[in-house]
């Protein structure tokens, strides 16, 4: 029955081709494997006679799309049809959810269609499911032969239920897929009623959700043409163990018939039974077990490539690649090792943030709405990969609904520098997509530790060259305000008395570490001057850190100091320090413009400014207090 393995996001399901021998069942898999795209299919293991009749069964995985964030795995199994094999046919009927019954239309199969359209459900009841409920379709075969059962005769011969039939020319395609969705339909409205993890959105269905899925599985939803050959494997255990890439198998084993020997039908032991069915058993777990070993070993060497991608990334010397475009390259990584429908970058090096988005997304699903922003700002402080599910945040999943196209959920992986969050890639999922597994968010984070290099070197030049054009602008616009202030009395300017932990509250934000000693006592000056003059050395002191490639700390301390109130910033190492550096007392000659405006402001308040000759980012302000 339907299996739900929630770690790994994953719902199998499994749908079984019964019918009798030499009816088609094996070519219905073979022509859905041809067709199938490359990566929602499996292996096609086939167990056959040297006279190519099936022996054991067929077995074809398919990857579908999924609901709620699960993937759906379709196992397709057909059973082998002729009549010593009965023990194996109840073993692959074993756990099914849907049967096809493909019958073979020609007028001298009529009876072989009618006694094991009777096994089978002799085999269901024995596993206590009923044959009047299973979801069942009708495929009647070899339309094309010269001498066919009518299809109304068919009907009511086998068909009491008056389910769903098909005609069909297997071989050539034609009715081979349709069958395929709508035994898939039924089957998942029958689990639907039963799991609440089967389901569709409202003003969605089933039906709309098997015709998109056989179109991005197929690229349609009628086939025709013929069938390609076979590759034939030989029952070899070292050539088998060799067999590595994903293909169709066939295995062709000596049984006694092929050389005339026919086995005992009434007198078989019961002993001899359960031992076939035993052996039926494993083998078909077996077949089971193989594809998902293969599938393991696909996504091992899919992480790798990853790795390998995005290490060459890493090494990628530097000025090869700007911000947009190492953002761009980045988010085709981690979509790839997410499989997630779209993506952007959220820059946090900015302020305001910028965001990039991968293309066709024109912009950020979540940024573009106010409660997204907020989100995104609260999400600054994750250190690790997250998802998160519109079904679990309304307000989430009313963003994302209202987006073109709409999303249910997102992965957001930050990239950490070892001071502050560099980035946030946002993920973004569209509905009945699978989504990520806790497996698949550790490797994001992995990716993300890899990728913060190129992407800090990168965010690094880009702030550089800003930094650069912002200063042609400011220079101009702070000699104009200089030479404006050099022209003032100091009468002019308007004096109050000022504590000095009001006039520095303003610069309290991220990287910059105000301290303010108890008992300094106010300044009297023009507020706006003051914060202008600091705040023009605390930006100088940022421009340096660009310039040496290291995280902006600012260090601003005030204190009265032999008489005279001093407030100091600096540039610190790693963290600011509580306290003042020590600095020389020397004048500096700066012709810098802003510096300039700097000495400006100080002289309107008979103060000065003292720049340190051993540190090109120490600087300090020195005041006289306010007359009590």
């Amino acid at each position: 029955m339907v299996e739900f393995n929630r770690e790994e996001r994953v719902i199998r399901v499994k749908i079984a081709y019964y019918g009798p021998a030499v009816g088609g069942k094996t070519t219905n898999l073979k022509v859905l494997y041809d067709r199938a795209n490359a990566k929602r299919r499996g292996d096609f293991v086939s167990v056959n006679s040297q006279q190519d009749r099936t022996i054991l069964c067929d077995l074809l995985p398919i990857k579908t799309g999924g609901f709620k964030g699960h993937d759906l795995r379709l196992q397709l199994a057909a059973v082998p049809g002729q009549a010593m094999y009965a023990p194996a046919r109840r073993v692959v009927l074993r756990g099914s959810d849907g049967v096809v019954f493909v019958a073979n239309s020609a007028t001298d199969r009529w009876h072989e269609n009618l006694q094991s359209f009777r096994e089978m459900q002799g085999h269901l009841l024995a596993q206590q499911i009923d044959p009047m409920k299973i979801p069942l379709v009708f495929q009647y075969n070899k339309r094309d032969l010269p001498e066919v059962m009518e299809i109304e005769a068919l009907e009511r011969g086998i068909n009491s239920r008056r389910v769903p039939h098909l005609p069909a020319v297997a071989v050539r395609g034609e009715g081979v897929l349709e069958t395929f969705g709508t035994i898939v339909r039924l089957t998942l409205e029958d689990l639907a009623v039963r799991y609440r993890e089967i389901a569709v959105p409202a003003g969605d269905s089933i039906a709309a959700w098997t015709e998109r899925t056989l179109l991005s599985m197929f690229g349609t939803t009628r086939l025709t043409g013929g069938e390609a050959g076979d590759e034939i494997v030989a029952v070899d255990a070292e050539k088998a163990a060799e067999e590595g890439a994903a293909g169709r198998r066939l295995l062709r084993v000596s049984m006694p018939e092929d050389s005339g020997v026919t086995a005992a039908a009434s007198g078989e032991s019961r002993a001899g039974e359960l031992l076939a069915e035993s052996y039926a058993q494993a083998s078909t777990e077996l077949g089971i077990q193989l594809t998902d070993m293969r599938e393991q070993r696909d996504l091992a060497r899919s992480r790798l490539a990853e790795v390998k991608i995005s290490l060459d990334l890493a090494e990628q010397k530097a000025g090869e690649g700007e911000v947009e475009d190492r953002g761009h390259r980045i988010l085709a990584i981690l979509m790839r090792a997410a499989d997630a429908a779209h993506a952007s970058l959220l820059l946090t090096t900015t302020e305001p943030p910028q965001v990039l988005v991968l293309p066709p997304l024109v912009v950020d699903p979540l940024a573009r709405t106010r409660w997204g922003a907020l989100h995104l700002r609260e999400l600054r402080e994750i250190d690790e990969p997250r998802l998160e599910e519109g079904a679990l945040i309304p307000q989430l999943a009313e963003a994302l609904a209202d987006a073109d196209p709409p999303f249910e959920s997102v992965a957001v992986v930050p990239f950490r520098s070892a001071d502050r969050v560099l980035a946030l890639a946002i993920l973004y999922y569209r509905p009945h997509m699978a989504l990520p597994t806790d497996h698949t968010l550790d490797h994001l984070g992995f990716l993300a530790r890899v990728l913060t290099g190129p992407l800090e070197s990168a965010a690094a030049r880009e702030a550089t060259a800003s930094v650069d054009r912002m200063r042609s602008f400011s220079r101009a616009a702070a000699a104009a305000m200089a030479s404006v202030l050099t022209r003032l009395p100091a009468a002019a300017v308007r004096r109050s008395v000022l504590a000095l932990d009001d006039v520095l509250a303003p610069l309290r934000v991220p990287g910059v570490t105000v301290t303010v000693v108890p008992g300094t006592p106010p300044v009297a000056g023009d507020a706006s001057l003051l914060r202008y003059a600091i705040s023009t050395l605390v930006s100088r002191c940022e421009a340096v850190a660009v310039e040496r490639a290291t995280v902006p700390v600012i260090g601003v301390y005030a204190g009265l100091e032999e008489g005279v109130v001093r407030i100091h910033v600096w540039l610190g190492e790693g963290t600011a320090v509580v306290g003042a550096p020590a600095a020389t007392s020397g004048h500096g000659a700066d012709s810098d413009a802003e510096v300039t405006a700097v000495y400006a402001v100080m002289a309107l308040h008979q103060g000065q400014l003292v720049v340190s000759e051993s540190t090109p980012a120490h600087f300090v302000l020195q005041l006289p207090p306010a007359e009590a």
